[in-house]
């Protein structure tokens, strides 16, 4: 089935900001020069970029379930026993 020019966008945005999560993530765990202190000897910069990068990871799944759902949900009328 055709897939809307609607859904094309809503998933090119997913896209985006999941691309933009996980860049933002890498900023900041490798090239920021903040100094929030240090949690069991690990800098917190490095925990907070490495949760940005999975969150990132996370959103570009959940695009990928979303594009492959697509297909799926478009009988709105028929229902499966």
């Amino acid at each position: 089935m055709k897939r809307s020019m609607a859904l094309w966008v809503n998933i090119s945005f997913r896209v985006f900001v999941a691309f933009a999560y996980t860049l933002l993530g890498a900023y900041v765990a490798f090239w920021s020069s903040f100094d929030l202190g240090t949690w069991n000897g690990v800098s917190i910069v490095l925990l907070l970029g490495i949760l940005f990068i999975l969150y990132g990871l996370f959103r570009i799944w959940r695009a990928y379930l979303y594009f492959r759902e697509a297909d799926e949900s478009s009988n709105y009328a028929e229902y499966e026993d």
